[in-house]
C-alpha cells in the first residue's frame, strides 16, 4: 500500500486509457433498525472508454458483496481526465484544496503522504470524508462517516486499495469468481425512493453524485442483509 509507483515521466498516470482499474476492499459498519451490521465488499472501478476530444472518460463501478457472493453494478459514469470528480484519483495531491464532487481540504501531510477532509449533505444526511493519498494520486485509504442528527456515527465505511495499474502498470485485477448478479442489480432499477430513482435515471452519459451512488449500494445491501438475518432467525 505504501509503494510510490510513478509513470516514466515521474508523474502520476491519470485514468486516461481504457482498462485502467482500481479495486478497493470495503468494510461497512452501519446501524440499521436498532442493529449493527457489517458488510464486506470489493469495489472495482474500471475505465471503459476515453473521449480525447473533450478530455473525459467513462468508467463502470462494480461492487462484489463478499457476504453474499453477489454483484451490484452501475451504469456508465463520465468523469474528467485531468481532474476527476468521482473516480478515486487525485492528480494534484499536495494542493491545499482539491476540486471534486465533494471538495477536499488538506488536513495534514507527512513525507508525500496527504490526508484530505471533506463534508457534504444529502438531505438530512451528513457525510464526512477522509482521503489518504500519496504521490501516486490513487488513494490508499478512504473513510466515509455518516453522521446522525444527534452527532452520532450512523455508519463507517472504509475503502482500502488492493492494487491498481495506475500505481503499477504491471498490476492485473484479481476479482472474485462465481459471484452472481443480484436481481435487478442495475443501479437504475434498484427499489429505492422515488427521488433517488429520478436522480439516477440520468446516470448514463451524465454526471451523478458519487456519494449518492455509494449510499444506495450500502443501503440496498444492508436491507438485504437485515432481511436475511430476520428470515434465518425466525
Amino acid at each position: 500500500m505504501k509503494k510510490n509507483y510513478l509513470n516514466i515521466r515521474g508523474y502520476p498516470s491519470p485514468p486516461s486509457r481504457k482498462g485502467s482499474f482500481a479495486p478497493f476492499e470495503t468494510l461497512v459498519k452501519i446501524n440499521y433498525d436498532n442493529q449493527v451490521y457489517h458488510l464486506s465488499e470489493l469495489l472495482f472501478e474500471n475505465v471503459t472508454r476515453v473521449y480525447y476530444n473533450n478530455a473525459t472518460f467513462a468508467y463502470n463501478l462494480t461492487v462484489y458483496v463478499l457476504n453474499f457472493s453477489q454483484i451490484l453494478t452501475s451504469s456508465t459514469i463520465l468523469d474528467n481526465v485531468s481532474l476527476p470528480e468521482t473516480f478515486f484519483y487525485i492528480p494534484n495531491a499536495g494542493e491545499p484544496v482539491i476540486e471534486r464532487g465533494v471538495i477536499l481540504s488538506l488536513l495534514s501531510s507527512n513525507d508525500s503522504n496527504y490526508v484530505y477532509y471533506g463534508k457534504t449533505f444529502i438531505g438530512y444526511i451528513e457525510l464526512e470524508y477522509f482521503y489518504y493519498v500519496n504521490s501516486t494520486g490513487v488513494p490508499y485509504k478512504i473513510v466515509i462517516l455518516q453522521i446522525g442528527e444527534s452527532g452520532q456515527i450512523v455508519s463507517n465505511t472504509t475503502y482500502t486499495l488492493v492494487n491498481s495499474n495506475l500505481v503499477n502498470p504491471k498490476e492485473q485485477p484479481i476479482l472474485p469468481e462465481d459471484f452472481k448478479f443480484t436481481n435487478n442489480s442495475k443501479i437504475i432499477n434498484l427499489p429505492i425512493s422515488l427521488d433517488l430513482n429520478s436522480a439516477l435515471d440520468q446516470v448514463v452519459g451524465k454526471y451523478i453524485s458519487f456519494v449518492t451512488l455509494l449510499l444506495i449500494f450500502v443501503l440496498v445491501m444492508v436491507k438485504i442483509y437485515a432481511s436475511r438475518k430476520k428470515t434465518s432467525s425466525s
